[in-house]
């Protein structure tokens, strides 16, 4: 996700607000060695979210996870008030997306949403691909034999 967002001019897009999940250290650390390194380009926030569900999680404990992640989720949506969301394989975006289509729904603003399919996904969509697909306003898949078999998805490439 940090390869794409590079690609974004960073004073246009500011402020960036990054989120992840509570057990991941690494993408937060690794987010603010990159904002660092653009030397005060508009302003980023970095916020922990629950996962919606760890790996190994039993099914049927899902939906109370999914629930608690949306709540924690909703302080945060309401604060940054997103115009564009930009998103990937985790299941910990389900949350976020899921809050950014109910201004949509009620008429009162439209969250762009772009899901990007994880590169690892070749024949088949990943369970988060196939839950957002009907929702987002553009779904990117990394292979082009995806883009075939599904109508909304777009081939660009390889974009990371």
């Amino acid at each position: 996700m940090l390869q794409l967002v590079k690609s974004l001019e960073p004073i246009k897009y500011t402020p960036r607000v990054y989120l992840v999940a509570k057990t991941d250290r690494l993408s937060e650390q690794k987010a603010i060695q990159y904002e660092q390194s653009l030397e005060s380009k508009g302003q980023y926030y970095i916020h922990r979210i629950p996962r919606a569900r760890e790996v190994g999680q039993s099914w049927s404990t899902v939906p109370f996870s999914v629930l608690y992640a949306i709540v924690a989720s909703v302080k945060i949506f309401l604060r940054t008030s997103p115009e564009l969301i930009l998103c990937n394989g985790p299941g910990s975006c389900i949350p976020i997306c899921l809050l950014a289509y109910i201004p949509r729904f009620l008429g009162i603003k439209k969250i762009e949403i772009i899901y990007i399919e994880s590169f690892a996904r070749v024949q088949s969509l990943s369970l988060t691909g196939r839950l957002l697909y009907p929702f987002v306003d553009r779904f990117l898949v990394q292979w082009p034999q995806l883009s075939q078999t599904l109508d909304k998805a777009e081939y660009k490439g390889v974009l990371v």
